[in-house]
């Protein structure tokens, strides 16, 4: 929470100096996107308590592909960790090529431009869908404890950064693109047109978009959000939370 918090601190002030685009004028906006989030943020905090019981009980179990594997536990951490996030790359994928689930994922989608506030604003039945992908991959990988507490250190302030109306020189973006995603590559995936939305999947690493033929470089998008969500009352806090079943 003092990293997320940090990275809120550093990115909106950097936002704030240095805006790379002007903000959605819309009144409420990022405060009902931060409302949204702590919702979220609760109902993530209720379920991380069981999934490291989860991986407890596997590692000692000796459950999963890295038991087999007999891994020195410095490495179990390490591929733990990348395998948490190749789950949620999948689990991102999926929720784009499932009706249902995109009816979840589309109120991250539906923010109308992009900066630190839209980093969280996920509909809080996601946070259960992740935590059930995340339940699946524990005991299938045997990922132990530590990587569980190891993967939201590294992945929060990027998942920060990443969406941060900040624009860095293209040289450097493009170099750290390499490695983990950047502004300039996520701002692609927030794109109204729907080949542009469905690249870009990663959310830590951006090695499993390259493996898996998802990368897109495409410059910045012409219109941010999703079609038909992109008024003012779309925007409001009781709206997100029943987006899915409109």
């Amino acid at each position: 929470m003092l990293l997320v918090i940090a990275a809120y601190g550093l990115f909106w002030g950097w936002e704030a100096i240095a805006a790379d685009s002007i903000a959605a004028p819309h009144a409420g906006r990022r405060r009902n996107n931060l409302l949204i989030s702590i919702m979220s943020f609760l109902l993530a905090g209720l379920t991380s308590t069981a999934l490291l019981a989860l991986a407890a009980w596997t590692t000692e179990h000796e459950w999963g592909l890295l038991a087999v594997l007999s891994t020195p536990r410095w490495i179990s951490w390490l591929l733990g960790v990348l395998m948490l996030d190749l789950t949620d790359y999948w689990r991102h994928r999926v929720s784009h090529a499932s009706d249902w689930l995109w009816r979840l994922h589309r109120v991250h989608h539906s923010d109308v431009a992009m900066d630190v506030t839209t980093s969280f604003r996920n509909h809080p039945l996601e946070m259960l869908l992740r935590a059930a992908f995340l339940a699946t991959a524990i005991p299938a990988f045997g990922i132990p404890p530590m990587a569980l507490l190891l993967q939201p250190i590294l992945m929060l302030p990027i998942l920060v950064f990443q969406h941060a109306n900040i624009q860095l020189p293209s040289s450097i973006d493009r170099a750290l693109a390499w490695i983990i995603v950047t502004p300039g590559m996520h701002i692609v995936h927030h794109s109204r047109a729907t080949g542009e939305a469905n690249s870009n999947f990663a959310t830590l690493f951006t090695i499993w978009d390259r493996l898996f033929g998802t990368f897109n470089a495409a410059n910045a998008p012409a219109a941010l959000g999703v079609q038909g969500f992109e008024g003012a009352r779309a925007l409001k806090l009781g709206a997100m939370l029943t987006t899915p079943w409109r």
